[in-house]
């Protein structure tokens, strides 16, 4: 009977002990595959900010233009933001490098390179395969590249960055760091590996401190696995130890390479160290169990009931696993959304439009029922704008005045700040205000940086879910609108780029006046408003007396000074609703609207005592100049062109010439002047 019963033990314990280690190593598998899966989201995430970092910079106009001081601050200003770039080129149609990160780390001439043969034949970004490259160290990286091409599709140009695979890696240290903190220690021996779709190694924990990584195949089961399955965990041996491993597997599914490329994580644990505590247990009850068969009843019921907990541990392994995988469906919704908002955020040609644009994204996306976009002026201490969407009064109100003086001020005061404010009500109690004064329950803000400067904050307020208002902003709403935070400064980066651009085209580069071609066009938009209005419109022409002079006496150096010094006379001296521009070399012509003929030798005697009463300073000392002008009015009487009215006020200037110069002349109405008398002046 005692033989049968200690039989009996030995069969329980038996059964117990395989039981209790099919179900450690199953729950220990699904952590690791959450790990896994977790560490793939985070590099998609990544992979993605690269990729919307070049479709942006593709898509922005000032990047075709290929002006390579301002492309290369761009990107230096680019890598220096982000460090895991190693190298970012621009090349014309040609292949020539124009701009670029550190043009010592690459030939000038990249016409044969494969990534710059490919662009010629793509239409968007691509990400290409891993390799490893002897330009950059010999280290293991991926290219992401894209075509620029002109308005009518003709091929431009082409950028590549170089992103190196160590920075991917960097995230997969924390996961194991998180790992090693949460489950297992350094005896554990948790290694992990970053291979491409061929099954081939490009990243190793255990090679990290060696330097050089060749690129090769992998012989482990699981590195075949991750090819062709989504994500799951295996045991097999170590290839070098021969010990047990247990390994997790998931795939980093990169669906913006060309073609789509399936990269794999493995993560490895001795499978001894994870039995090692229930053998010995066993061990030590088993023992126990020969010895003394008596408790037999009660260790079988307290085994009974460690084997339940370890089902419920199965159980919400199983669930957590679950979750993740929710988790990662909803990530890669968010990844799609933020590569279509990119798209749409270079779209947009007025700033203002994009601003609220930005505001509709991040409140669509956050799930927020609030949003309030704060722009700032250059000085960060005054307010140029508040937007606001989905706000009545009084949550602006506290938005704007409470929440940000009393409650988060502090914590936003630096450019870079994010903060995510939890239970509001409770919040509201502690700084002493009553709790019916706004009717907030959850708050996240971040900073927007637009040319490496501060530029605004973005605001949301009360999250909505499907029961109702949740109490807080998740970790993937923070990431969600921090990602569109970035994408908004680089946007609105480019709009201004633009913007400054055509202001560029409008005005001359010497004096900053209109030049010739915008003030024709001014003087031609002014003349079809008068003909609506029938208000009067003056045209002065003036031009510097003996400019030749002082170019031939003193030099061109201070003949710009001179022309510099009067067109601010002239800017100064104008009023807000006249226009100025440099029509040719010492000339310059003054639209000035509602000026009727009463009030024009007031107007025009202005602008010559502005030049002519005090001297010019210059490098060669005081110069006295003087200053020639010819006027006409326009008026609904007396309708004319463009042309004739810039004739008639050339001729005022010619008598003025012909009698002494530093004068007045005006031509009150083409009855005064006869069309011979025009032809002198040419």
């Amino acid at each position: 009977m005692v033989a049968l019963c200690g039989l009996l033990t030995l069969l329980l314990l038996g059964w117990a002990a395989y039981t209790v280690q099919d179900r450690l190593i199953q729950s220990s598998g699904h952590s690791l595959v959450q790990a896994a899966t977790d560490a793939a989201s985070k590099l998609d995430m990544m992979i993605l900010e690269r990729y919307s970092d070049i479709q942006l910079l593709s898509n922005a106009p000032f990047t075709r233009d290929q002006n390579p001081e301002a492309l290369t601050q761009y990107l230096r200003d680019k890598a220096q933001a982000h460090p895991a770039y190693q190298w970012i080129g621009i090349t014309d149609s040609h292949g020539r490098i124009v701009a670029a990160t550190d043009t010592s780390k690459t030939s000038l001439d990249r016409s044969q390179s494969h990534w710059f043969q490919l662009a010629r034949t793509i239409t968007g970004v691509r990400i290409l395969d891993p390799r490893v490259d002897e330009e950059f160290g010999s280290t293991s990286a991926f290219t992401v590249i894209a075509p620029l091409r002109s308005p009518d599709g003709r091929f431009i140009g082409a950028i590549a960055a170089v992103v190196g695979v160590p920075s991917l890696m960097q995230i997969l240290d924390d996961t194991m760091q998180v790992l090693k903190n949460v489950e297992w220690t350094d005896a554990s021996h948790l290694e992990y590996q970053l291979l491409n779709e061929k099954g081939n190694l490009i990243g190793d924990s255990t090679q990290r401190g060696e330097g050089h990584l060749d690129l090769k195949p992998v012989g482990y089961p699981s590195a075949t696995l991750v090819r062709n399955q989504e994500r799951g965990f295996i045991q097999e041996t170590h290839l070098q130890r021969g010990s047990s491993l247990l390994t997790a597997y998931a795939q980093v599914n990169i669906a913006r390479a060309d073609p789509p490329l399936r990269w794999g994580i493995l993560i490895h644990v001795d499978r001894d160290s994870l039995l090692t505590p229930i053998h010995s247990f066993l061990g030590e009850l088993s023992f126990l169990a020969i010895l003394i068969l008596l408790p037999l009843f009660g260790l079988v019921l307290g085994m009974m009931k460690a084997l339940h907990g370890e089902w419920d541990i199965a159980k919400r392994e199983s669930r957590r696993a679950t979750e993740a995988e929710a988790a990662l469906t909803k990530r890669t919704e968010t990844l799609h959304t933020l590569v279509v908002a990119a798209q749409t955020l270079s779209a947009q040609q007025d700033l203002d439009g994009l601003l609220h644009h930005i505001l509709h994204l991040a409140k669509e996306n956050s799930g927020a029922r609030y949003a309030a976009l704060e722009v700032y002026h250059d000085n960060m201490h005054k307010t140029t704008s508040f937007l606001t969407s989905g706000i009545d009064e009084p949550a602006a109100h506290t938005i704007q005045t409470i929440l940000l003086k009393q409650a988060v001020g502090g914590s936003l005061a630096h450019e870079d700040g994010v903060i995510r404010l939890d239970h509001l009500t409770k919040h509201w109690a502690a700084h002493g205000i009553p709790a019916d004064y706004a009717s907030l329950t959850s708050f996240l803000g971040v900073s927007i940086r637009c040319q490496s400067r501060f530029f605004g904050r973005l605001f949301l307020a009360n999250k909505v879910i499907e029961q109702g208002l949740a109490d807080r902003f998740s970790e993937l709403d923070e990431q969600t609108v921090l990602t569109l935070a970035g994408q908004a400064g680089t946007a609105i980066q480019n709009l201004l780029l633009l913007h400054d651009s055509k202001e560029q085209a409008r005005h001359d580069s010497l004096t900053g006046l209109l030049n010739h071609s915008t003030t024709l066009t001014i003087l031609g938009q002014e003349l079809s408003r008068a003909q609506r209005s029938h208000e009067p419109v003056a045209v002065l022409i003036a031009d510097l007396d003996h400019f030749k002079k002082v170019n031939d006496t003193y030099g061109h150096p201070v003949g710009d000074l001179v022309l510099q010094e009067a067109a601010r006379r002239f800017r100064e001296t104008a009023r807000r609703s006249d226009h100025v521009g440099r029509v040719g070399g010492e000339e310059f012509l003054i639209v000035a609207p509602n000026c009727d003929l009463n009030v024009l030798q007031e107007c025009a005697e202005r602008f010559r005592s502005a030049i002519g009463d005090r001297p010019f300073d210059t490098t060669s000392g005081a110069l006295p100049i003087t200053v020639s002008i010819g006027a006409t009015i326009w008026s609904a009487d007396h309708p004319l062109s463009s042309e004739h009215i810039r004739k008639m006020a050339d001729y005022a200037l010619y008598r003025v010439k012909s009698r002494g110069r530093n004068g007045v002349n005006i031509v009150p109405h083409p009855d005064t002047v006869s069309s011979e008398q025009l032809k002198k002046t040419g």
